[in-house]
Order: C-alpha cells, then structure tokens, then sequence
C-alpha cells in the first residue's frame, strides 16, 4: 500500500452476507457491526488528523 502512497488503519468492517446485514431499505439489522463500525471510524478519523497534523507541521528536511 506504501507504495501507492496509501496509508494502513487496523481496523477494517467487512459484510459478507450484505443481503443479510441489511434490510430492503439499507438499515442495518445485525446490531454487532455497530460496535466495529465505531472501531473503525474512530481509527480512520484519528489517522486523517494525524496525517494532517504531519504535513501541516513536519517539513521533509
């Protein structure tokens, strides 16, 4: 992913069964994807201020 100039978060939400997960109008019905979607966002959140924080205040020299 470094390479393609991505950057890694641990956590990750995965629905393998979408037509199981949700309902016809798209609302969630397995409540335990609730707790790693929270997981997940908090991460990816934090990493985004972080990474704007760096290039903001951190020079390459």
């Amino acid at each position: 992913m470094r390479e393609l100039g991505l950057v890694n978060i641990f956590w990750d939400v995965n629905f393998s069964s979408v037509q199981k997960v949700f309902n016809e109008s798209g609302e969630l019905l397995e409540q335990a994807y609730i707790r790693r979607l929270d997981k997940f966002l908090q991460e990816l959140i934090w990493m985004a201020k972080v990474l704007k924080y760096g290039r903001q205040n951190v020079s390459l020299e």
